[in-house]
Parts: structure tokens; C-alpha cells; sequence
């Protein structure tokens, strides 16, 4: 028989064992730290792993030519970096800034990149489990829910966890083809071009639909008529080099030799002398006061600076207006800042440039206020005015075949009748759609009929 001290004994025991399991629970389960802030009344969260400081700031150095939610530049400890303002890039209202107030940042880091993200407050960190990290919604924010990661509730709050990684997310960083959007392609057995032209199928054909499909799976490459005849030689050369065993591709790193050959000269850096100068024979004699040009896809901004240099040259007297535009948040807000080490200036482009006191080289004013870099989507509606010529290299074929439509049909409305496309060394406009072929050496350029 207990008497009631050995009782009140194994009840203590079992308290202690049971508040101590409480305890190592809650120790397990906190495996996500967050920094949490506010954004017009409501909370927000980032990962602290993507957090490297916060800080209060004000005076900005402004940037010209860049998109409303850059407020400028920030001296970090000697880093220079872009100045983000999350309320104006998520359109929410916000009160008008005095010259010399301080804002609430926290620096983050994405990639081997750093910025500074203004928000209205700054909160605290919080622990919490990742399996509490909930499913976005719509109804959890008024910004876009393809940069929100999740929703958390903690302590009687609901915070709206942000994709960093999405919203600077950059094009070379894909995401995998739905299931379904494969199976769809996979039981296609023709191509549809952007000019609704079937492509009528040989043998091998059958074999180049394959990878056609893997190419769009694997890596967002979408075959047409805008890139079908490259397709068809490049897996002609492709079937030649490989045991037949190893024609299909397995792998994204299959798909990425697949495509080595495929992209035109000079990608992501200043463009050559040679092929500077086949652009410059491409341009017709304009006595225009005002020369449009429309830059889709420019990366960096290595694409539009080499535009403006030839465009200023060959039209000295023309005021030139260049909209450079990219998906890619983190390489557009950083382009108008551009500097390189002496060693990687064409001489074409060193008398437009000016050193530092860093020893870095940039851009004049004059070539700076030629250019307008905006964070856009080409998908989307583009508030662009008439165009005389439009530069598009190599991005078309990385859009599905509804999309290329719809930015073929967008280029052929904003181009003027005497003006040009610049597509990539081995895109095309579709055949018999109203459009003129000319070449020079890598170049190929398509006018209106």
C-alpha cells in the first residue's frame, strides 16, 4: 500500500517529467528565426538567416534614371548599396518623405548582393517552428502573392513571411514546369508557333519534340517558330556528338550544354568593337530630333550602356532616350550604379567614362541621362511610347508560346514602320508574318514590310 508522502512523491515526479517534456518540446520545435516589422499597420517577417543588420538612416544619395522605389544609395561602413523602399515597389501608400528623416532599414543580403530595405517599423526577432509557417493567401496582404513565402501566427499575430529570394529573384534562377503543364506539353506531338503555324513533323522531328519538351522543363526554353531552326540544327550537331543513347537530356546540366551555342555574342558585358560596329552599320540615316529605343531584358545594364555609345556616336545631334528594362530586381536597381575595373572597358567606350576616386570606372552624365533602367515584366502592359528600334536579344525563347505572342504583338506595336528589332543571333521573327530580314556578321535584324 502508498501511504499519501510516497503519493504527493510520484506526483511531483510526474509534474517535473511532464513540464520538463513541455520544455524540450519547445526547445526542439523553434528551428525558424524571423525579424518581423510592420508596413502600414500590418506585419511582416523576413528570415534572419537573410538578415545581416538593421540600422537607421536617412539622405540617400539619389540615382537618376532609376524606378520610384530606389531612393538612392547608401555609404555602408565603404559598400555602396541600392536603398529599396518596400512600401512604394509593393504600392502601398505612404506619407511624403522629408529630405533628412531617418528610416527604419534592415540589410539584407541575397546572393552574394546587399541592400537596404526601408520599411514603416522594425519589431522584433521571433522564434518559431517551420511546420507552423502556413500556405500563402491573398486575402494575408495587399501585395502580390507570388513574394509572399507563408503566413505565421504567433502570440495572437499574423505576420506575412516575404520571399526574399523572389522578389530579388533573378531569371537565371528557374522554377521547375508544373506536372501538369508538362504532361500537356508532353502530349502535344506538334509545336504551335507564336503565329498560330503548325509545325509539320519528319522523324526527326519526333525526336527534337522531345527535347523540346525536356528544354521547357528543364530549362524555361520554349521551341517556335522564333527558334524552331536553330532547335533543329543545333540537335542535328547534338544527335552527332552523343551515342544514341544519349540523345535525350536527363538533367539541367544536359539542358544547359544543349544550349551553350545558342546565345548571342557578347552576353552580359560591354559589347565588342566588331560586333558594336555591325550593330552601328544596321542603323539607317535618321535626322529625328528624338530617337526611341526600347531594351528588353538588359540585364546588368552591360547591354544598354554599349547601345548608348553607339547610338550617341552615330547620332550626335538626336536627343536618345533608352527604356532598359528587366525582371530581374536586383541586377536593374544595381545597373544604374554600374563600375568596372579599367581592364574590362572596350577603348571604344573609355571616352565616355570617368574614373573614381575608388579607381572604378563609370559612366559620364551625358551616357547616364540617356538611359531610363525600370523594373519591369514584359508581360505585362509596357507604357512605352513609339519606338524606332527595339533590342530584345536572346529573351523571347525563355517565354511560354502565349507569352512570346503577346511581346511580339506589343514590339510590333510600339515599333514605328521605319524603325528595327534586334533579336537574339539565333531567334527569328515567324515566317510570313510582315516582317523583312537583314544581316550583319552575328547580326540579325527584322523590319516591317
Amino acid at each position: 500500500m502508498v501511504n499519501k508522502k510516497e503519493t504527493r512523491t510520484l506526483v511531483n515526479e510526474d509534474t517535473e517529467r511532464e513540464e520538463s517534456e513541455v520544455r524540450a518540446e519547445k526547445a526542439v520545435v523553434i528551428d525558424f528565426k524571423m525579424v518581423t516589422f510592420s508596413l502600414a499597420g500590418k506585419d511582416y517577417a523576413i528570415d534572419i538567416m537573410q538578415v545581416k543588420e538593421i540600422a537607421k538612416a536617412g539622405r540617400f544619395t539619389y540615382v537618376p534614371n532609376t524606378s520610384p522605389f530606389v531612393l538612392g544609395v547608401y555609404n555602408l561602413r565603404g559598400d555602396i548599396i541600392p536603398i529599396i523602399d518596400l512600401r512604394i515597389f509593393f504600392n502601398i501608400p505612404t506619407r511624403e518623405r522629408a529630405e533628412d528623416a531617418l528610416e527604419s532599414m534592415i540589410i539584407i543580403h541575397v546572393g552574394e548582393q546587399t541592400f537596404g530595405v526601408v520599411v514603416d517599423a522594425i519589431d522584433k526577432v521571433v522564434g518559431i517552428s517551420r511546420n507552423s509557417i502556413q500556405p500563402p493567401h491573398p486575402i494575408f496582404g495587399d501585395i502580390n502573392i507570388k513574394y509572399i513565402h507563408g503566413v505565421v501566427e504567433n502570440q495572437g499575430r499574423l505576420y506575412i513571411l516575404l520571399d526574399v529570394e523572389r522578389i530579388f529573384a533573378s531569371r537565371d534562377k528557374q522554377a521547375d514546369t508544373p506536372a501538369s503543364e508538362m504532361a500537356e506539353m508532353m502530349e502535344e506531338r506538334l509545336v504551335e508557333a507564336p503565329g498560330k503555324v503548325k509545325v509539320k513533323q519528319t522523324r526527326d522531328d519526333l525526336d527534337i519534340s522531345f527535347i523540346s519538351d525536356t528544354l521547357a522543363a528543364l530549362a524555361r526554353f520554349h521551341v517556335t517558330a522564333v527558334n524552331e531552326q536553330w532547335v533543329s540544327e543545333r540537335f542535328r550537331v547534338w544527335r552527332d556528338l552523343r551515342s544514341q543513347s544519349d540523345i535525350q537530356l536527363a538533367n539541367e546540366q544536359d539542358a544547359r550544354q544543349y544550349l551553350e551555342t545558342f546565345y548571342s555574342p557578347d552576353t552580359g558585358t560591354f559589347w565588342s568593337s566588331a560586333y558594336a560596329s555591325s550593330f552601328a552599320s544596321m542603323l539607317p540615316e535618321n535626322q529625328a530630333k528624338q530617337i526611341n529605343v526600347w531594351n528588353i531584358g538588359c540585364g546588368k545594364g552591360y547591354e544598354a550602356y554599349s547601345l548608348a555609345v553607339i547610338l550617341r556616336e552615330k547620332y550626335p545631334s538626336a536627343r536618345i532616350r533608352i527604356y532598359a528594362n528587366d525582371s530581374d530586381l536586383l541586377a536593374i536597381s544595381n545597373a544604374p550604379m554600374l563600375s568596372v575595373n579599367e581592364e574590362a572597358i572596350p577603348p571604344r567606350y573609355l571616352s565616355y567614362m570617368v574614373k573614381g576616386v575608388n579607381g572604378q570606372w563609370t559612366f559620364n552624365q551625358t551616357i547616364k541621362d540617356m538611359i531610363l533602367f525600370e523594373y519591369h515584366d514584359c508581360n505585362n502592359q509596357n507604357a512605352v511610347p513609339a519606338m524606332d528600334i527595339v533590342v530584345a536579344r536572346d529573351m523571347v525563347s525563355f517565354l511560354n508560346p502565349k507569352q512570346q505572342a503577346t511581346i511580339l504583338g506589343e514590339i510590333t506595336e510600339k515599333l514605328k514602320d521605319n524603325g528595327f528589332v534586334i533579336l537574339g543571333k539565333n531567334e527569328a521573327m515567324p515566317q510570313h508574318s510582315g516582317w523583312l530580314r537583314a544581316v550583319r556578321g552575328d547580326i540579325v535584324a527584322f523590319s516591317k514590310e
